[in-house]
């Protein structure tokens, strides 16, 4: 008959120390529960443990230090694990499965759709321009994170993205700005499902048709009178750098973030020509605009009043930051036109409709306007061709339209 352990007293445990030599103490109060005692670094542990059999296999299950559980809590927890096992639920493996959980569940609180949509913004960098890839930031810091950016991202229903959409259209008076939105939204999605951070993607089953409405044709506005837009420029009193931008627009159907954050890096005066890197070009890729004799002029006079080393047209409060993304909008709101009468890109409309309209007198082909808008050719192996062969053209194109602003509407 096996000896039944003497149920052990507060009094006991609190007195009880390991010696030199028996470092690790163990003190039975019966039925596989006991305390160990274990000095380390003159520091005293004292932990409960219960030995138990399941499965016919010994194992121990670790309840918690003593004082914070006191004697009549270990014996309350040791008849609460009894009682497991003999229902034949093994509590190392519970506890074990709890841990996981517990685990899950951090994860889930700190997978917010902010945390993983900056992961996403990140590993996006090599897919679009610099500027660009700001723009994605500032529409998640202004339309989605003060809304759900704190939410799991795996708690996210269909009807919390419709809500959002539905109040940047409806309240903020911005359709176009919606649907960027549910774009951005449904890429980040299926990042994180790539990545498993969640199951499904909630933003591909809303059907922005219903929810926006169908998309209504959004083309830059067209210059109605070239004449007096250009004249405006010439007559604009603003600062130096943003006139000098201006008036570079029209030589050069380059995007406003081209202009603006062109640098003195991309200007190859030697050449007559601008190389602007691919990391700044929407379809990632270098890009080689011949100048006109007019646009030479134009950065030649720059040159000569810089007042920065890396910006052509410098930030008239920080010579080490390009022009901000307003200023040339703001510039033209000076001028008297509304957003509907011009917008900087409207100056890529007005080459390539005079471009296209005039193609018996300058005999170039279309495809060299596309290729100085720098339009995507999908075919590699053509659009590699293209560059080569269009060099000249490209440059011949450019002095003709150049020359065609200047005879038409200057003064």
């Amino acid at each position: 008959m096996p000896r039944l352990a003497t149920p052990l007293t507060d009094r006991q445990i609190k007195t009880a120390k390991p010696t030199k030599d028996k470092k690790v103490l163990k003190l039975s109060d019966g039925g596989g529960l006991y305390i160990q005692i274990e000095s380390k670094q003159n520091k005293t542990s004292k932990i409960w443990r219960l030995n138990y059999r399941i499965e016919g296999k010994q194992q121990t299950y670790t309840i918690g230090a003593y004082p914070l559980i006191s004697l009549s809590d270990a014996r309350i927890k040791r008849e609460e694990l009894k009682k497991m096992i003999a229902d034949g639920i093994n509590p190392s493996q519970e506890k074990k499965k709890a841990k996981q959980t517990s685990k899950a569940q951090q994860e889930k609180i700190e997978n917010t759709f902010k945390k993983i949509a900056l992961e996403w913004h990140k590993n996006y960098i090599g897919e679009v321009s610099e500027g660009h890839h700001h723009k994605l930031l500032r529409m998640l810091e202004l339309h989605i994170f003060p809304y759900i950016g704190k939410m799991p991202i795996d708690e996210i229903k269909p009807l919390d993205i419709i809500q959002r959409l539905e109040t940047i259209k409806h309240k903020d008076g911005k359709e176009e700005t919606a649907r960027r939105v549910h774009t951005l939204i449904n890429k980040i999605y299926k990042y994180a499902v790539t990545y498993q951070y969640v199951e499904s993607n909630p933003a591909i089953s809303i059907d922005t048709k219903v929810v926006l409405g169908k998309k209504k044709e959004n083309n830059f506005p067209e210059i109605q009178d070239p004449k007096a837009v250009l004249a405006s420029i010439q007559e604009y009193q603003g600062n130096f750098a943003t006139k000098k931008a201006l008036e570079l627009l029209p030589y050069t159907m380059l995007r406003s973030y081209n202009i603006r954050l062109l640098e003195w890096s991309e200007v190859d005066f030697d050449n007559k020509q601008l190389v602007i890197p691919a990391h700044k070009m929407k379809v990632k890729e270098e890009f080689i605009l011949p100048l006109s004799t007019q646009a030479l002029k134009i950065l030649e006079e720059v040159a000569q009043y810089s007042t920065s080393e890396k910006y052509v047209f410098p930030s008239p409060n920080y010579s080490n930051r390009g022009l901000s993304d307003n200023t040339l909008i703001s510039a033209f709101r000076r001028m008297g036109y509304s957003k509907e009468e011009i917008v900087p890109h409207s100056f890529r409309n007005l080459f390539s409709t005079i471009a296209y309209e005039n193609l018996n007198n300058h005999k170039i082909n279309g495809e060299v306007i596309e290729a100085l808008l720098h339009h995507q050719e999908s075919n590699k192996v053509k659009k590699a061709y293209n560059r080569a062969k269009y060099s000249e053209p490209k440059r011949k194109l450019m002095q003709w339209y150049g020359d065609f602003l200047d005879e038409n509407y200057r003064n």
